[in-house]
This record gives structure tokens, sequence and C-alpha cells, in this order.
């Protein structure tokens, strides 16, 4: 599910045709019948109406709109007016993954050492298709108000995190996602052309940093988690509310964590 992908997420509307669902005879179960609707998102579907979900699936409308009612009662899926997008409950089982588990459990002990050097919420981000995805969080007693929780995927334009996965991933990534950026507060950057110099700033700073671009009142800098052959595995970055963040302070602290991360990332792949 994680990893660079160099197309944007398709939302189709209106009366645009989607490409059918998976293949093969009709499930007689209904725990069947739900998985073959869960299987209808992907990274290209991320938000599907109901009749959407029906095309892709194979499945009647009527069978759809029961079974899709019940996976939002139970957290499966999230609906946003008329639409669907997979929810927290996946997400957060998701996250019990090898991968995503080991990973974050591994940064756990230099997020602690983040957290009690600065003093700020400490977040962890992984590459998730055209969105950084919180892998983990990790604050003091006195965290403040909880701006995300552990699942939540973030616009790359917007966020901290995701301008570092911009700058140093591939450019078909910062393409698709500069096509069209959306305005989240006020101060989104939503310019094509002002965040193409951001992104070579990030570069050439080395960490990225958005001031009340996601949520407004919120500052956020984060640093790439770099693996030995170049490629970015995650950001590593904090959050404040209120007061404006101080690079010179923060980043050297992020950066020996994030080199810290990447090694034992590294031992753990070998």
């Amino acid at each position: 599910m994680c990893g660079f992908m160099s197309s944007q997420d398709k939302r189709p509307t209106g009366r645009e045709a989607l490409p059918a669902g998976p293949a093969g005879a009709a499930p007689k179960s209904v725990a069947a019948r739900a998985l073959r609707i869960l299987d209808t998102f992907d990274s290209e579907h991320y938000e599907l109406s109901l009749s959407d979900i029906s095309r892709r699936s194979g499945l009647p409308v009527a069978t759809c709109h029961r079974l899709v009612r019940e996976l939002v009662e139970w957290g499966g899926l999230l609906r946003t007016g008329g639409r669907y997008r997979i929810g927290h409950k996946l997400w957060s089982l998701g996250l019990l993954s090898e991968s995503h588990h080991g990973l974050a459990e591994l940064a756990a002990p230099y997020m602690h050492d983040v957290l009690f050097l600065t003093k700020h919420v400490v977040n962890l981000f992984v590459l998730d298709g055209a969105h950084a995805l919180l892998l983990e969080r990790i604050s003091g007693t006195q965290p403040g108000p909880a701006l995300h929780r552990v699942g939540d995927r973030l616009a790359l334009h917007a966020s901290a995190g995701g301008k570092a996965f911009l700058a140093y991933g591939p450019p078909e990534l910062a393409r698709a996602a500069l096509a069209n950026p959306q305005r989240l507060t006020p101060h989104t950057v939503i310019d094509p052309t002002r965040l193409r110099r951001e992104l070579e700033q990030v570069r050439r700073k080395g960490y990225a940093m958005t001031l009340e671009e996601a949520v407004e009142g919120a500052h956020g800098i984060a640093v790439p988690v770099t693996a030995a052959d170049g490629g970015v595995i995650a950001a590593l970055g904090v959050v404040t509310v209120g007061t404006r963040p101080r690079p010179a302070g923060i980043v050297p602290v992020l950066q020996i964590a994030a080199r810290s991360i990447a090694r034992e990332a590294g031992r753990l792949a070998a």
C-alpha cells in the first residue's frame, strides 16, 4: 500500500464510467461480499459513490447499500456526503502489518529522544500513494490538541512530511501532487511555481517546513528518513500549535534521529 506512486488519486464524479472491480464468480457468503466491496478501493479509487462500489464489485446496489451501511457503523468505511472512503478501523488494522509495525517500533526510541529534546509532538510519516500516512505519533504529558490521528492521510503539498517526500521523491510524484493542489486553509500554498521553489529550498536546506498550511494555527518541520540506496522510506517531523518552530533548534535533532531510524531499518531489512 505504501511507496512512491506516480499517479494521482482519481476521484471520478458524475457519470464517468469506472473500470470493473475484482473478477470472478459472485461471492456467496456475507463476508465474501463485504470483502468484495472493500476490494473496490485502491490508490486510484480512493473515494467512491454507492453506484461506483456496485459497478466495481459486480454486486447489486441494494446489497452494497446494506453492507456499506454496516461497514460504516463498524468503522471500516467513512461516509463523506454521498461518497465513501476507507475508515480508521481498517487503517488501524493495516498498521499492525509487519512492515509498518516494524518501522514504527524501531523508530519509537528515537522519536522519544526528539520529544525529550524539543518538547514538541513527534510524527512519523510514510508515503501512501498520493498522501503522507501518519504511521506513528508520540507526545508528552501536555501534548495539546490532537490535530491528526495515527492512520490519517495528509496532503503532500500542505504537510511538512509530505513536502519532504515531494522534494526527495521521484519527479513524477511532485508533478502529480502539484497538478491540482487544493487549498486547506487560507495559508495553503497552491501555486505550482511557488511550490516548486519551496521543494528546491527543501533539498538545499535539508528540511521541509509548513506554517498553518494544513490546519490553522499549526506549524510543522520534517526531514526525510533516507535509506542507504538514497530512497526515502519515511519522513520524521514535529508539529507545534500557536508557536512558530525554530528550525535551528529542531532540525539537527530530527536529522540525527532520522539517520538512526534509517540505520536500524537497514539492519531490519538485511
